[in-house]
């Protein structure tokens, strides 16, 4: 920090210098004041700095446009430090303690850092104002391209987090990712309430998506055994959030374990682990430290909903808690429950009946005949891509630019870092190689943000505009994406696959909207504890997930105290990202009701070129009107009105 006297010392001798000016001196010095720390220099230096950096109005441009060319080489920092993780992020055989070492070295840490000991935020502090989010909002209907460019820039120069603060949070990050990826259950072990060995042997489950997704494909050709196995996996679930999955069954060393009666090859598990909360303490502990390096937002919460999402809180809850509370839950509550012919069990959150296929169809199998594999994907993604309408031009550059490889974890996308690199599709599939349905499904999904992530750099007009306004628009793009699986398949399609579609994403969206919920409150409870143990932080978890679901669930399900909303792996890993699937849902309908009058393929790159601005401004750019949960929710209520037209009601 520099002294009032400096202070007023620099915008006296600035101001004599540029009279016309005066506003802009007091606004830039003020900022680098602000940031400026003793290893920048004395207060002398500060001065000289000052009289030295600051630019008349008429040569902002040229600064820009110079940041704007160098912003793009940024990149190749990204590029390199996704070759360091490389392992952490695919399956490329056994994760030596090495690869877990490298994938602790970020490139990017002294970023921030290094700019600042350069001088280079100074300087744009200096003669760039940064303007907050409640300006943004307020003037964004007035601003240029340039502008928000301008906005972008100095944006990033709102906080100074040192290295080594950077370095906490990589590596608990990297440790979290570790324990996440590598917690999967080998369901050949499982037994059912009675004891009963119900799954294959080869059959490997990570916690939570592979255990979710298992548990939806027995909606398909339901049967008593298909239940059963629910039952068994949501008991696991159950076990997990808990902590007492017995370390000998993820470790393979189990020869039968029996969820119901927490039993591990015939005896009684007394074991309790931890670990899950450790890891979101670690995770806590590490981000907070940031706090006081930013000026603008002085906590992780405020630093993603309005720093990041630029999506307030507050907004952001009244959304959950719209969809939570809307009437549309207890109405499409009671069609599941009439499709079903039974009441409602809780991980009927994750009923996907209204995805309408053909009976008798093998999922598996389909994709075992088309894509049978990683690398028939790859060659497959033009055809895809022609198939949602790309022209052949757009869906042969496209693919060119998208490398497809199997997931050490559940699959994700790694976007091109820059312009020249390719984006990077990982799946999970089955011995490293094969595709099945679960491999295909998240393929699709993953190919959604990769083609987002080539629009949205290689088609944008400035580098500091690539990409979304947050995480949740690109989430968006995949679920558009995703919700296409089936027509890429050749599965003909139900003639009111309108109307089902509205009725499942409300329900998946209202599904997620809980999590979000959890996500965010117990971020609230650790900010206003500060010190808790991982025992403490679980108990807190578990009842903050009961809490929710008894407030807006218990009412449609009829059964009081259940957990189930903690399982979500991104909370211990991805620090407040699932708020991102909500608003991503509610994004995704109003795009998917956009692409019902105009094709993915014919205005995609059109949408995804409007880059980085705020999300409200995105939306109305985009499909002409801001983000709304009222269509969702009004969809599906509509949808549900046409109960007695829908020929797979009961299907």
């Amino acid at each position: 920090m520099v002294s009032k006297k400096t202070i007023n010392e620099s915008i006296k001798v600035l101001v004599k210098k540029y009279p016309d000016e005066r506003e802009r001196i007091k606004i830039g010095v003020t900022q680098i004041s602000r940031l400026w720390q003793k290893e920048d220099g004395t207060e002398k230096d500060f001065i000289n700095f000052a009289e030295n950096n600051f630019e008349p109005e008429k040569r902002l441009d040229s600064i820009f446009n110079r940041y704007n060319e160098k912003y793009g080489y940024f990149g190749y920092m990204t590029a390199m430090y996704l070759r360091l993780r490389l392992e952490l992020d695919e399956d490329r055989g056994e994760l030596l303690n090495i690869d877990r070492y490298f994938a602790n070295l970020n490139p990017l840490i002294h970023l921030n850092e290094d700019l600042f000991k350069t001088k280079i935020a100074f300087l744009i502090l200096l003669n760039f104002k940064i303007d907050n989010l409640k300006y943004v909002i307020e003037n964004m209907n007035f601003m240029t391209r340039k502008d928000w460019g301008i906005n972008r820039m100095t944006k990033a120069f709102n906080s100074r987090v040192p290295s080594s603060v950077s370095e906490k949070i990589t590596k608990a990050t990297s440790k979290a990712e570790e324990f996440v990826y590598s917690y999967n259950i080998p369901m050949g072990v499982v037994l059912s309430d009675d004891n009963r060995k119900l799954f294959d042997d080869k059959l490997l489950l990570i916690s939570h998506w592979g255990l979710r997704d298992e548990l939806k494909s027995f909606y398909t050709n339901r049967s008593d055994l298909g239940i059963k196995k629910q039952k068994t996996i949501y008991k696991l679930m159950e076990r997990v959030i808990y902590g007492e999955i017995p370390s000998k069954v993820i470790e393979k060393k189990a020869k039968a374990y029996n969820p119901f009666s927490n039993e591990i090859d015939g005896k009684k598990n007394t074991e309790i682990d931890l670990r899950r909360y450790d890891n979101l303490k670690n995770m806590f502990e590490a981000n907070r430290e940031e706090d006081k390096y930013n000026l603008v937002y002085d906590n992780y919460i405020d630093r993603i909903f309005s720093g990041t999402r630029e999506i307030p809180f507050d907004k952001a809850e009244g959304m959950m808690i719209d969809i939570l509370s809307d009437n549309a839950g207890k109405i499409v509550g009671n069609l599941i429950k009439k499709r079903l012919q039974r009441n409602l069990e809780p991980f009927d959150i994750w009923y996907n009946g209204f995805v309408a296929q053909d009976d008798g169809i093998n999922l598996d199998e389909m994709v075992k005949k088309i894509y049978p594999t990683i690398d028939d994907f790859q060659k497959g993604i033009k055809n895809i891509l022609i198939k949602l309408d790309f022209d052949t031009k757009t869906a042969e550059t496209l693919a060119s630019r998208i490398e497809v490889d199997p997931a050490r974890g559940a699959g994700h996308a790694w976007g091109p870092a820059f312009k020249g690199e390719v984006a990077h599709l990982r799946t999970r599939l089955v011995d490293a190689k094969y595709m099945n349905w679960q491999s295909f499904n998240t393929a699709m999904h993953e190919l959604g943000h990769c083609v987002e992530q080539n629009f949205s750099l290689y088609d944008i007009d400035y580098n500091l505009l690539s990409g979304v306004p947050n995480i949740a628009f690109t989430e968006a793009m995949a679920f558009v994406f995703q919700n296409k699986s089936l027509d890429i398949l050749g599965i003909e399609r139900n003639k009111n696959i309108d109307y089902l579609n509205d009725i499942q994403i409300f329900w998946d969206a209202r599904e997620i909207a809980g999590v979000s919920l959890v996500d965010m409150y117990v971020w609230k409870w650790m900010y206003k504890t500060k010190k808790f143990t991982p025992e403490q932080l679980k108990n807190k978890v578990i009842e903050i997930s009961k809490n929710i679901w008894n407030k807006y669930y218990y009412p449609v399900f009829g059964v009081k105290d259940i957990p189930v909303l903690a399982i979500y792996s991104h909370m211990i890993f991805s620090s407040l990202y699932l708020p991102d699937y909500t608003i991503g849902h509610i994004i995704a309908h109003q795009i998917e009701n956009h692409f019902k009058k105009v094709s993915i393929g014919k205005d995609m790159k059109r949408i995804c070129q409007l880059g980085n601005i705020t999300p409200m401004k995105w939306m109305k750019e985009a499909v002409g009107s801001e983000i709304d949960i009222k269509a969702l929710t009004d969809d599906a209520k509509k949808a549900t009105m046409m109960d007695d037209k829908m020929t797979v009601i009961n299907g």
